[in-house]
């Protein structure tokens, strides 16, 4: 324990010396002053979407990105909309092709069924 309280110590007493250093070494600087107003950072400067996503990483990954997006207000009610407006896609799909009838790849292979027709 007392270890540890000499390395609180310690870390205290060399942050206090920085913050008294970084003043007294500007003291002939100016302070940087832009002319203009920044423009925004664009969303492309954080999209995570080239990242990939294998293994226990990746499944921690996706487990933080949907705990902030339910946790942001903003972006449950986008994700909340997105379900809803694609779960009435779905169904109205659903409807047409019900009403249409069977499709006319049925037949006897496999492979006429398939979305992807990865059986050829």
């Amino acid at each position: 324990m007392l270890s540890l309280l000499v390395m609180v110590m310690l870390g205290v007493s060399g942050g206090l010396a920085v913050a008294v250093l970084i003043p007294v070494l500007r003291l002939g600087r100016r302070a940087l002053v832009v002319p203009r107003r920044l423009a925004q950072p664009s969303p492309a400067i954080i999209n995570m979407a080239h990242i990939p996503v294998d293994g226990v990483g990746g499944l921690g990954l996706v487990a933080a990105v949907v705990v902030v997006a339910l946790w942001d207000p903003r972006i449950r009610i986008a994700m909340t909309g997105a379900a809803v407006l694609g779960a009435g896609l779905a169904l109205g799909l659903s409807a047409i092709r019900r009403r249409a009838g069977t499709p006319p790849f049925d037949g006897d292979d496999p492979g006429d069924r398939s979305m992807l027709h990865l059986h050829a």
